[in-house]
């Protein structure tokens, strides 16, 4: 398993969030958003021990390539994602079909379904089988605030193939039984994207 693969699954992206928004006609607003998340893999702040690999990995470098490194993988003071939502995006948006084609897409291995839909707010569930991920079951809610912010939270029961060290720094490579638990906070930022790429 490689970490994008791990943030991948982790992070639901503001397409598959705005799947609910085209369910209530309420468009997320072009520009600049912010998601902030937390992951817990059988309780371990996955962020936490992402930002402790770092720095583990950063002090073993010299000077000059700890520089280039740290450019590279950019500030660590950067708090959340940040994605640039133009408004033919959040046009396309309104489209679940699409959204769901592209849900698809990003996650070949994961079959979601939509259980509920009530107010403001979608329940789904699904079954990923992926050799090199996640093979189990999911259940989660995702919940459109207003134009400018979407909650979701998930889990997952099942097992992981985990790398070595990704668990602790003497911990070994395994395929074993894991509980993942996500959430998120996407909240509009600015109209301007500045550098952000389009999505």
């Amino acid at each position: 398993m490689h970490l994008s693969r791990l943030a991948l699954f982790c992070s639901l992206s503001l397409n598959t969030l705005a799947t609910q928004a085209a369910s209530l006609d309420t468009l997320p607003e072009p520009g600049l958003w912010i998601s902030e998340s937390t992951t817990l893999i059988n309780g371990i702040d996955m962020q936490a021990r992402m930002r402790e690999m770092r720095e583990n990995m950063l002090k073993t470098l010299p000077p000059e390539q700890r520089a280039l490194a740290e450019e590279m993988l950019g500030s660590e003071g950067q708090v959340g994602e940040r994605q640039c939502i133009t408004a033919e995006a959040a046009q396309t948006m309104a489209d679940p079909d699409a959204l769901l084609a592209d849900a698809r897409e990003n996650m070949p291995n994961c079959d979601l379904k939509v259980e509920q839909v009530s107010g403001d707010a979608l329940q789904f569930s699904g079954q990923c089988n992926d050799p090199d991920g996640f093979t189990g079951d999911l259940s989660g809610r995702v919940q459109v605030v207003s134009s400018r912010e979407m909650r979701s939270t998930f889990n997952g029961n099942g097992s992981y193939a985990l790398p070595a060290g990704l668990m602790g720094d003497n911990a070994g490579a395994s395929n074993g039984e894991v509980k993942l638990e996500h959430s998120q906070v996407s909240r509009w930022n600015d109209a301007d994207c500045g550098n952000t790429p389009a999505l």
